[in-house]
């Protein structure tokens, strides 16, 4: 299966019962560890406006190693979840606030994205904090994207009715959940090709020679 090439800035609409609904930005990013995901939306509807930020530090594997989820509205809410896998804990701080073992590779909603993009099953069962998504590959379908008709790998996602739409790379094309009596949307708008970090010029040390030697009066 093919894998989106990071860094990679995707940038989409968001509609509620067929309302405009705000932005949404998810970039992919390399870091020293593996892979960096941060989600940014500003939600209109429903109500309250709100702000969001989601990053999922991951693995190589995509498996998370750090998830941080900050929302600005009503209410403020920060939220930081640790999987410290060679200590055999999860730490979680905000609300909830708890310590449980570390008994399988947990995923945040985030990896799960990745998770889901990098699969050929046609089933998945993936561990979430409190709980399981059980999603299931549904056919393929054509959706009309801005530059053109795409065929989309579909996966429904349960508990809930949630279904997410792929690209042959990966890309998360479109987003769509029930919520309340309505449905609320994520459809893609654009894909930014972003350039590779440039790499830190080394610090030359001012000390040349090893340690240098006093004269002699």
């Amino acid at each position: 299966m093919d894998m989106v090439k990071a860094p990679v800035l995707l940038k989409y609409k968001l509609s509620y019962a067929g309302r405009e609904a705000g932005e949404q930005q998810l970039r992919y990013e390399r870091s020293k560890k593996g892979l960096r995901l941060t989600l940014n939306a500003d939600v209109a509807l429903p109500l309250p406006r709100s702000k969001q930020r989601w990053v999922s530090e991951m693995d190589e594997r995509g498996i998370p190693l750090k998830f941080s989820e900050r929302v600005e509205g009503r209410q403020n809410k920060v939220y930081e979840v640790e999987f410290l896998r060679d200590d055999g804990v999860v730490v979680t701080r905000g609300e909830p606030e708890f310590l449980l073992p570390y008994t399988v590779d947990y995923h945040d909603p985030l990896s799960l994205i990745l998770a889901l993009s990098r699969s050929s099953a046609e089933a998945l069962t993936l561990p979430l904090l409190g709980g399981r998504v059980h999603a299931e590959r549904l056919s393929d379908e054509t959706l009309e994207m801005p530059w053109g008709d795409t065929r989309a790998r579909a996966w429904r996602l349960r508990p809930g009715i949630s279904l997410i739409y792929f690209d042959e790379e990966g890309h998360p094309l479109k987003f769509s959940q029930q919520v309340g009596e309505h449905i609320f949307e994520s459809f893609l708008s654009e894909i930014v090709e972003e350039p590779e970090p440039e790499e830190k010029p080394k610090k030359k040390s001012r000390r040349r020679g090893g340690r240098r030697r006093r004269r002699r009066r």
